[in-house]
């Protein structure tokens, strides 16, 4: 017993020496074989090519409708070759949700608002922010995962997980601070957190989900984080 609470007390003390966001997606990007660095261990380039081949079947075909023998074809692999590599399809679309969000992990850990300027850092984050959201292959696989939630609720959880609620957490540390320090008025910052992202970012992804003439130009998207902004700040800056 008391080996088995040293143990967790050194991985505890690990943990907390990661740099921001490095323990979160180390522990979501690492597989067998394969350190949380990006590969070592294994052929990452091959690693690269199914995972491209994967992207392809999913695309085209849906979680459902993919299959590995399809992916092994895509990739130019054998079949044999790819089970070296990932043991399900499960487990490759896991990969590829954990791989497509760490663009977005990185913007979130890299936020960090100044006092001097509080609102124009907030625009220039929810704008650039947008971009990566609603950029065409975020869109996919966001269509390609509200298509498969039905009957694969496990599906939409882990991109739940990976995406908007990590983007709330980060966000709920922003604000706490800005609490903290006085930029913002004492509130509940997970609640603002939710606020912002309606404010700031739903309506331009809804529009960019549904594609066509419905998504908005970039003068459109800049023009709806200005108005939320001016909402969200009406009601949290604080006041002398």
């Amino acid at each position: 017993m008391a080996l088995s609470g040293q143990g967790a007390d050194n991985e505890t003390t690990r943990a907390d020496r990661a740099p921001r966001g490095q323990g979160w997606m180390s522990k979501v990007s690492a597989r067998p074989g394969e350190t949380a660095a990006g590969g070592e261990g294994q052929d990452s380039e091959k690693r690269r090519q199914i995972l491209d081949g994967a992207r392809e079947v999913f695309r085209a075909k849906g979680y459902e409708g993919a299959s590995m023998d399809a992916i092994a074809k895509a990739a130019g692999v054998s079949k044999g070759t790819l089970y070296v590599y990932f043991t399900n399809k499960d487990e490759l679309f896991e990969r590829l949700i954990t791989d497509e969000k760490q663009e977005l992990a990185a913007a979130l850990d890299a936020f960090q608002p100044t006092a001097e300027s509080f609102r124009e850092n907030l625009r220039a984050f929810a704008i650039s922010f947008n971009e990566l959201l609603t950029g065409e292959n975020h869109m996919s696989t966001i269509r390609m995962v509200v298509g498969a939630v039905e009957k694969f609720p496990a599906v939409g959880a882990m991109f739940f997980r990976a995406g908007a609620e990590r983007g709330t957490t980060r966000l709920t540390e922003v604000f706490g601070e800005a609490v903290a320090d006085g930029r913002l008025k004492p509130c509940d910052p997970t609640v603002a957190a939710h606020h912002f992202i309606a404010l700031c970012t739903s309506e331009v992804m809804k529009k960019a989900l549904f594609g066509g003439a419905l998504r908005p130009t970039s003068e459109e998207a800049k023009r709806i984080v200005d108005n939320g902004l001016d909402v969200f700040m009406s009601y949290y800056s604080a006041r002398d």
